[in-house]
């Protein structure tokens, strides 16, 4: 019942609409044919074409039946028979529809005033194609029939042609932008620029069109001033009211040539009416062009105007964010001069107790403390380092699938020394799920979040536990520590951001812990979850994709132990501008037992090896050297001499991101300094591996 309720009241709107527009349509038929003058069927003033064509454009194709009705009954009530009113109407129907049509699909539609393009070619869809149908079909039917003589036939034919552009030009641009406007909330400025701009064009038109004025020679330029409301409205006004404009004149100036008045009046009525239809024709086009044009700048301006500020708020939004960056950057400075200078600090102090006579547990209670102290520097510089491989974008998570228990093993073994040495109890829950995820990059989640809640909590203790959440493993850490205000809870992933401590911790820091923890989640599409209450402590979650538990050998893969290898007689060449870094690790690979070469450049290098004449085994070089070179173009100078790609590492002490996209382009390791021995040891033995195994199943020769 509620559709066909529904269609009834669509059925009688649409034909309620019809019957409108047929009404409409009739009586300006009716009222431009009582101005025929020619033939009773050709006159030169037909408003009806503006009348279908906007129907089309508005309502659709659907409205073609009312002007065909109108048609036919304006027709026969004036002049021949039903046969040639029906093909009248014909014409008129087909004009309008195929108009539209064309301006639909080559002038942008109802929008085809809102541009100079558009409006050119809908003047010329009016002028050449629409138009003439109706023109032709129309004084072809009263031809054939006998009803107009075909001496007369040229004349007709360019008065009904004339007088349909005109209404098209004049009358269709009215319907279309006063039924397309969109009416914005009431502007008193606006709307009385209207009012001025067509009660200018009603005195323009009664003072150089109207009967009510004498028409004098000396009257006749009065015409010229037509123009004048035109430009106003086209300038100022936009097409809505440039169109009224030119049909407020166009009325007047029509009233004024039937009754007599305004300068196109002559002794014939239709060539005094042809003579008004050149003048609208030639007034209304070139304005709508001009107000086209103005619309489409004033367009063009809004649009700059919001990009620019669009412009000015993101500029005003980076400056912000630059300003905010500047504090984090003098935080971390004053932050990283001080927690950089305590291992310091505390190094000179040890090695001072080392010049000094000691007992034998003494010294070896010494050099535990000197490299737990390098350790918490190496820490320090690798949370830098972590957050230059994420701002360079070269990590690239490597998903898998593993049990959960080797992580948190991992962790439990870490973080028991540091614990007990802090009386903090660790409790790690052990979990047989697996997870599907990359399993370094969760580990340094992991360990990042451990580290804080030890580093934060001075008494009680930290626990790790999993939770299963449907297809969701939680992995938790609850620690006593201070917690975290409700306003700090964003904050505290932020860079270089650290919490103000009422006792100081024990171990310093750089307040990146958090900040990796946050990118590497984003990075594996890890969701993470924060829950503190200040005074009681924090609890943070990271949830996991589970995975089903797959069948893997248990058994550790025992590495390489150092002494499997090799070393008597490879040739390990050292490249570094700084002696001290030269004569450091000369030292320590010569304990290990190879024979080295040290040099400060590329061209030492090549010297020394000239003289030897020996080809190296391994190039170590420091990614900088001296004069704005880099150990990249060193390497390359000695393959390149060698005719042979040499095993290489870079070590650098730079974090920025772009020692790290060259090495990787290239195919080279990058240690960053400081470089754990055991660490370089091992990246050394691992290239003298892969060597060796190339040059074995190499091609035979």
């Amino acid at each position: 019942m509620a559709w066909s309720g529904l269609n009834f009241r669509r059925g009688t709107s649409y034909a309620g609409g019809l019957v409108a527009i047929g009404v409409i349509y009739f009586a300006l038929a009716k009222a431009g044919l009582a101005l025929a003058s020619l033939h009773p069927s050709a006159t030169p003033i037909w408003p009806p074409t503006g009348v279908a064509l906007a129907a089309v454009l508005l309502w659709g194709y659907r409205t073609w039946p009312a002007i065909f009705a109108a048609a036919v009954i304006a027709n026969a009530m004036t002049a021949g028979s039903v046969a040639t009113a029906i093909a009248i109407a014909t014409g008129n129907s087909l004009e309008a529809v195929v108009g539209a049509y064309l301006i639909n699909r080559w002038s942008s539609g109802c929008n085809t005033f809102s541009t100079p393009n558009s409006v050119a070619k809908f003047a010329l869809i009016c002028f050449v194609i629409a138009t003439p149908i109706s023109a032709s079909i129309g004084l072809t039917s009263l031809a054939t029939a006998g009803y107009i003589e075909r001496t007369n036939f040229a004349n007709a034919w360019v008065t009904w042609w004339l007088g349909d552009v005109t209404g098209a030009l004049v009358i269709a641009p009215v319907i279309v932008l006063w039924a397309s406007s969109h009416f914005h909330a009431f502007n008193r400025n606006d709307f009385l620029e209207t009012v001025g701009v067509l009660a200018t064009a009603a005195a323009v038109g009664l003072i150089a069109f109207s009967p009510l004025i004498e028409q004098t020679p000396s009257r006749d330029p009065l015409g010229f001033l037509a123009i004048l409301p035109m430009l106003w409205a086209a300038l100022r006004r936009g097409p809505r009211d440039t169109a009224t404009v030119a049909l407020v004149l166009s009325g007047i100036t029509i009233w004024g040539t039937l009754t007599g008045g305004g300068p196109f009046t002559t002794a014939d009525l239709n060539a005094s009416f042809l003579l008004v239809l050149m003048f609208l024709i030639s007034i209304t086009v070139p304005s709508l062009l001009l107000s086209a044009d103005v619309e489409v700048r004033k367009k063009g301006e809004k649009r700059l105007r919001r990009a620019q500020i669009e412009l000015e708020r993101k500029v005003a939004e980076r400056t912000q964010e630059l300003e905010l960056a500047n504090a984090a950057k003098s935080r971390f400075l004053a932050m990283a001069s001080h927690d950089l200078r305590q291992p310091l600090h505390a190094l000179g102090l040890f090695i001072a107790q080392l010049r000094t006579p000691l007992r034998s547990g003494e010294r070896t209670r010494t050099i535990e403390l000197v490299d737990a102290t390098r350790k918490e520097m190496d820490e320090m510089f690798n949370s830098l380092l972590d957050m230059s491989r994420l701002d360079a974008g070269i990590l690239t998570p490597k998903l898998t699938e593993f049990p959960i228990a080797r992580l948190l093993q991992k962790i439990e073994t870490t973080f028991d020394q540091a614990t007990l040495a802090k009386g903090l109890r660790l409790r790690v829950r052990r979990s047989d799920s697996w997870v599907r995820s990359d399993a370094m990059l969760l580990e340094r989640i992991l360990f990042n979040l451990v580290s804080n809640a030890v580093r934060y909590t001075l008494r009680g203790g930290i626990i790790v536990g999993c939770r299963r959440r449907g297809e969701m493993l939680r992995i938790e850490v609850w620690d006593s520590g201070p917690g975290i205000p409700e306003d700090q809870k964003q904050n505290i992933f932020g860079e270089f951001f650290q919490l103000a401590a009422p006792e100081r911790y024990r171990y310093g820091g750089l307040g990146l812990g958090l900040a990796i923890v946050d990118r590497l989640r984003l990075l594996l599409n890890h969701q993470i979850d924060l829950a503190s209450t200040v005074g009681r402590g924090s609890r943070f979650a990271i949830l996991v994709p589970m995975a089903d538990e797959c069948v893997t050998s248990t058994e550790p893969v025992d590495s390489p132990h150092p002494v499997a290898f090799a070393v008597e007689g490879r040739v390990i060449l050292v490249i570094a501008d700084a002696p001290i870094v030269q004569e450091g690790t000369g030292g320590l690979l010569g304990k290990w037992g190879y024979s080295v070469l040290t040099a400060g450049s590329d061209e030492a290098a090549l010297i020394q090896l000239a003289e030897r004449q020996q080809r190296p085994d391994l190039i170590i070089s420091d990614y900088h050297l001296a004069s704005g070179k880099t150990g990249i173009r060193a390497i390359e100078q000695i393959n390149a001499a060698f005719g042979s790609s040499i095993p290489a590492i870079l070590i650098s002490g730079d974090t920025a991101p772009e020692p790290l996209r060259d090495a990787k382009d290239r195919g080279y390791v990058l240690l960053h300094k400081p470089v754990d021995p055991m660490r370089l040891r091992a990246v050394m033995q691992e290239l003298f591996m892969d060597h060796d195994d190339r040059r074995d199943t190499g091609p035979a020769l």
